[in-house]
Parts: structure tokens; sequence; C-alpha cells
């Protein structure tokens, strides 16, 4: 079961440079900084009402009113990757931001896991997560090394 799920996940992981790419030449096109990052999460944004509107999860918006504030930053910190992706792919290309955003995603899942931080199942630091993050990071700096 969870390979099924590991598979998606990979799936939908490959399509993130997709979208950092599109995003960028939205931008490129739009000739603006941040307007391909607006697009790009307006559209995102009516995508997810239209999943939740088909899900039946529109009459849950009563509640809004009731969300403690801290919540509301998981939008902010979606827009922050956003419009950072669009500042680093021309700057990195796609290889080395996503390997770079991958490496830090990483680091902070497992400092948030071995905390139980966030309503999560604490989830000890191991050796082999370790091992797991020495890796990555060889890997991330075998990504962006020049070749000569």
């Amino acid at each position: 079961m969870i390979f099924g799920f590991v598979l998606v996940a990979i799936l939908i992981g490959a399509m993130m440079p997709v979208q950092a790419a599109l995003n960028a030449e939205l931008t490129r096109f739009m000739k603006h900084p941040f307007l391909g990052a607006m697009i790009s999460l307006t559209i995102g944004a009516i995508a997810v009402l239209i999943f939740a509107i088909f899900k039946g999860g529109v009459s849950e918006l009563k509640r809004i009113g009731e969300v403690p504030p801290h919540l509301f930053l998981g939008g902010i910190l979606g827009a922050l990757f956003v419009a950072s992706s669009l500042y680093f792919i021309p700057r990195m290309g796609a290889t080395a931001m996503i390997a770079a955003f991958i490496t830090g995603q990483l680091v902070g899942s497992v400092f948030i896991d071995h905390y139980g931080l966030l309503g999560l199942q604490a989830s000890p630091v191991s050796m082999t997560r370790i091992i797991g993050l020495f890796l990555l990071f060889a890997g991330l700096f075998l990504v962006i090394k020049k070749s000569t």
C-alpha cells in the first residue's frame, strides 16, 4: 500500500520542476517578477475550490472564522515557495533548485518528526535518517557541482 503512495508522490514530485519552469516562463512573458506566481496561485486556488465543490467541502467554509491565525501561514509559505522558485530557476536551473528545495524539505521534515511538531506524532531521529540526510546533501553537492 505505501509503495503505491510513494509511486504517486514521486510522480507528483516529478511535476514540481515542470510547475516551476512554467511559472518562470509565465513570469518572463508577463515581464514582472511576481505576476507569474500570483497568476499561478490564483489558478491553483480556483482548481482547489472546484475540487472542494465536488467533494462537498465548501459548506465547511463557515468555520473559517474559528481557524487559529497561525494556520494561515501555510498559504504564505506556499506563496514563498512559488515566488522563490521564480527567482531561483533562471539563476540555478531546475535541477539545482529542486534538489536544494528537496534537501531543505527533508531536513525540516526530520526536525518536525523528531519533536512531533504541528500535531504530528513524534518519530525520533535515527542513525538511518541521519545517514539519509548526509547522502541527500552529498547528492545535492553532486547535482550543483560544475562539470570540469
